[in-house]
């Protein structure tokens, strides 16, 4: 019987049959740090897109994406104006390293949690 051979499919990285490393953990690890798998690129995006919003909104703390969002929301304006500032201020909340909940975003109707008024 021919031995097997586990095989990254973007780098080639190979764990033979029988070494230290060896079997179905081992390539979800290598995963995780492949530098040619196709998420490393989502990650530098996220990262991009990320500091752009954080430049535009002005902040980046969880505490102060909130703040700022709470202030919008009271803005005596549509919510229409306010809308992609608010979209900009959840991508970022959920694009927080760890980030509990993703928002909902903000278009032609109103959150469940935006007072009367706006």
């Amino acid at each position: 019987m021919e031995a097997r051979v586990l095989t990254c499919v973007y780098c080639g990285h190979e764990y033979p049959q029988g070494s230290p490393s060896w079997g179905n953990q081992v390539l979800t690890d290598h995963i995780k740090v492949c530098p040619k798998h196709p998420m490393r690129k989502a990650e530098a995006d996220i990262v991009l897109l990320r500091g752009a919003l954080e430049s535009l909104v002005g902040v980046s703390s969880r505490d102060e994406l909130e703040k700022m969002e709470a202030a919008l929301r009271l803005v005596p304006a549509p919510m229409e104006d306010k809308a992609a500032s608010i979209n900009a201020i959840h991508a970022l909340l959920a694009t927080l390293p760890n980030a509990p909940r993703q928002p909902e975003p903000v278009g032609d109707r109103l959150d469940a949690d935006v007072g009367a008024g706006d």
